[in-house]
């Protein structure tokens, strides 16, 4: 601006001296400017110049200034040592370095930041851009962090505490769920806690390729587990996993884990769990929600409450029962075994050895094959069983259930002296363990003919013989034709002899042969 000046006067007609008076530089400076002017092509009667002839000529002027300590960094050198020993050994940050220098040195975080990148003590820093900003309830991302150890009071020992870091990218409020593994219940359960601490869902949620809601991770086509796909259809949310290795897909939690473990864990007591999940609620009210974000400069919770909790989706607030997939082979008894407990499958669907899908939830457990659903259970205890005797084949049904009726049934279909053979067979008190003779009863009928055996049950009966083996004997021995005590022998045909032996048995004498042929020859002689 001050060589645009020179040179509008000097256009003008004035002298170097009135410029230089106009202006307040030395005359010598406006001489040099001058002369450059002059060298440049520029004439007091000319054109006026362009941008390049003022870059050129505003050139003269720049000079580098002398390197000086800034005034505020120099008050850190003292604390150098310190400084070096919190950053190297404890890994703290410099927010928290910086709250521990106040009692002796208060310095700006941007003054603490120069200083120890001057002295090559911080990583440097790197080429980045800033996204677009999200629309109010549109996106929330969570990460897990280690928080620490904490004593479990049942057993006295240490347990290995994280933190479930949610934050919604808006409004840059936050939630924090303590938890011990990552398992799918538990991110559920702290979901679902975060849903209810904001008051509705976000529309989409950006996570970390943690094995329970990420079976296959993938940066174009990530394949979730059932669990978590169901869970976020259930809640209307769309998952989004960051990429491996990509901590920038989800730059608001990532570092934001540090902040919470130095100012809620750190220096903190808890009891148990339930404790550091109630303090960690206050907290994210009281500490996180109250600060003045270092980005938004604004107060997370007051943007919020005034102008992001009205576009999340809204919560019912009812507990989501958690469902646990899986995949089992059916065993040669119609069942499958899951979470150490028996369920019966349909034989005519399901034979022994095909491989089923299973989803078990709160009270139900329902089979798949390819899709379709088979079966449905009511959901049972380890050791438990729920097997439907429809699910077996019909000849071993009543095996199966210890169910005498329906022998006595099936044999009486067969005869009447059948069915009354096994109704004496299996009463009493336990019929039951005479089952195995009763399924023996009916598979004679299919070897040795209805008729038969009923006939020689008949027997059985009146000598009161109620054993299936010496039924089983008369049949293989044909006996059951045999007449009943005190009953006439059935009547007998005459005998015919056979002609076969019509001859008198001395004509097959040899001897009396020889002797007769001898009296022939003699008689033939004479």
């Amino acid at each position: 601006m001050q060589v645009a000046d020179i040179l509008r006067r000097w256009q003008a007609g004035d002298s170097a001296r009135t410029i230089a008076r106009g202006t307040g530089l030395a005359r010598d400076t406006v001489g040099k400017y001058l002369r450059e002017a002059r060298r440049l092509g520029l004439t007091a009667q000319g054109p006026p110049p362009t941008n390049e002839h003022l870059l050129a000529l505003g050139r003269l002027g720049q000079t580098a200034p002398p390197a000086r300590a800034a005034p505020q960094a120099a008050l850190l050198e003292p604390h150098r040592e310190r400084i070096v020993k919190w950053l190297q050994e404890e890994k703290l940050q410099l927010t928290r370095i910086g709250e521990l220098l106040e009692p002796d040195v208060a310095v700006t975080y941007t003054t603490l930041r120069r200083f120890v990148r001057s002295h090559g003590l911080g990583a440097p820093p790197r080429d980045t851009v800033r996204m677009a900003d999200t629309a109010p309830g549109e996106v929330a991302q969570f990460d897990f962090g280690r928080l620490g150890r904490l004593t479990n009071p049942a057993t006295g020992t240490y347990q290995l505490i994280w933190a479930m870091n949610i934050v919604l990218v808006f409004s840059r409020h936050q939630f924090v769920w303590p938890l011990i593994h990552q398992t799918l219940e538990e991110v559920i359960a702290g979901l679902e806690a975060a849903w209810a601490f904001f008051g509705g869902i976000p529309r989409r949620v950006i996570f970390d390729n943690f094995p329970a809601a990420v079976a296959g991770a993938d940066a174009l086509n990530p394949v979730f587990t059932r669990g978590f796909l169901e869970y976020s259809q259930a809640r209307r949310f769309i998952a989004d996993p960051a990429r491996v290795r990509k901590p920038k897909d989800k730059p608001h939690t990532e570092r934001n884990v540090q902040y919470v473990r130095e100012r809620l864990w750190k220096g903190g007591t808890f009891t148990d769990l339930a404790d550091a999940r109630e303090q960690a609620k206050r907290w994210c009210v009281e500490v996180a929600g109250g600060r003045i974000h270092g980005t938004t400069r604004k107060l997370p919770l007051i943007v919020f409450r005034d102008e992001e909790q009205a576009h999340l989706l809204p919560y019912d607030g009812v507990p989501y029962a958690v469902p646990l997939w899986g995949q089992v082979t059916v065993h040669p008894d119609h069942h499958i075994a899951f979470r150490y407990a028996l369920y019966s499958v349909p034989y005519d669907k399901c034979p022994p050895g095909v491989r089923l899908e299973v989803r078990l939830d709160r009270d139900l457990i329902r089979l798949y094959r390819r899709g379709e659903l088979v079966k449905t259970h009511p959901r049972k205890p380890k050791g438990g069983r729920s097997t439907d005797p429809a699910d077996y084949p019909p000849e071993r049904t009543a095996y199966a259930l210890r169910s005498a009726d329906y022998v006595v049934q099936q044999a009486a279909g067969h005869g009447p002296f059948i069915g009354l053979f096994a109704e004496r067979l299996l009463a009493g008190d336990f019929p039951w363990t005479k089952l195995r003779q009763g399924q023996k009863l009916l598979r004679l009928a299919e070897h040795y003919s209805a008729a038969r055996l009923d006939a020689a049950c008949e027997r059985a009966l009146v000598v009161d013989l109620i054993d299936v083996t010496r039924v089983e004997r008369m049949l293989k021995q044909a006996l059951e034709q045999e007449p009943l005590p005190g009953e006439p022998p059935p009547p007998r045909m005459a005998e015919t002899p056979s002609a076969r032996f019509a001859r008198e048995g001395k004509a097959f004498d040899h001897r009396f042969h020889q002797g007769h042929q001898e009296r022939q020859l003699t008689e033939a002689l004479l």
